[in-house]
């Protein structure tokens, strides 16, 4: 515990800096974190040796597709992953014609990889490219961040049924229940004492946004346990002390971004 309050006192400040600053220097961490999630995707699934999937490859493809989102936006970065996808493919052929037999597995982790990391944590991106949006960043950031915690704290007092036991068998549904109201809390309260979260969304809109951040970016946890459970992983990397790696800890964010850009699409188009 020690060690996860240390790190979290050293790194979010410096993150919440680089999202302050934008540009470049937000560009660079986006690609840290991704680089790294890439580099701890793969191995995990390395430690079957049907998947031996070159880190490296993944890694500057799903460079590619955030880059092509930072400088171009969607419709370029939808080209980046078409061509990604293909020479994934093509380097599953070659690879099985002259020294893997099984580069089917590969290829599969290789696109998996390309969409889930490369496609969906683009959304750190393209949420701060938004309209007020660096406010929108922090206001999803600090939503799934005490989702996190409101879970971890709830359901170690009072957990007592289990979610999905053989997935993560520590999640409660008493902890879900923390983590939401907590993520609720926090959005009402960022509303209601930083003026330009208040611009940019009603007080129910936002208790909504927390709603939906927490209820459905625990998937993303789950989503990861899975993968983690399935080849016998503990963590995906010992890159951040007491915290894991870079996908155990971005696991839910990559789906509170992605969430966080459409509702902001839906508010601009007047649908909620």
């Amino acid at each position: 515990m020690a060690s996860r309050v240390i790190s979290a006192l050293i790194l979010a400040p410096l993150f919440l800096t680089v999202v302050y600053l934008g540009g470049i220097p937000f560009l660079f961490a986006c690609l840290v974190i991704l680089g790294f999630s890439a580099w701890e995707f793969v191995r995990i699934y390395n430690h079957d040796k049907n998947c031996q999937t070159p880190a490296a490859l993944l890694v500057g493809m799903v460079w590619l597709i955030a880059i092509s989102r930072y400088f171009w936006g969607f419709e370029v970065a939808i080209g980046c992953m078409t061509v990604c996808i293909m020479f994934s493919m093509t380097w599953g052929v070659f690879s099985y014609e002259h020294y893997s037999t099984k580069a089917a597995f590969g290829f599969a982790v290789m696109v998996t990889g390309l969409v889930y990391i490369g496609w969906l944590g683009s959304y750190l991106i393209s949420l701060r490219q938004v309209e007020g949006g660096f406010w929108w960043f922090i206001l999803c950031l600090f939503v799934v961040w005490m989702s996190d915690i409101g879970a971890f704290l709830v359901g170690r007092k009072l957990g007592r049924h289990y979610m999905l036991p053989k997935v993560s068998p520590n999640k409660t549904w008493e902890g879900f229940a923390g983590g939401v109201i907590l993520s609720m809390l926090t959005a009402a309260l960022l509303h209601a004492v930083i003026p330009p979260i208040s611009e940019l969304m009603s007080f129910p809109q936002a208790l909504l946004l927390g709603l939906l951040i927490s209820a459905f970016g625990s998937m993303g946890d789950f989503g990861e346990s899975m993968i983690k459970r399935t080849f016998g992983v503990k963590d995906s990397s010992n890159l951040i002390p007491g915290h894991g790696g870079f996908f155990d800890r971005f696991d839910t964010v990559f789906w509170g971004m992605p969430i966080g850009y459409y509702f902001f699409q839906l508010i601009a188009l007047g649908l909620i």
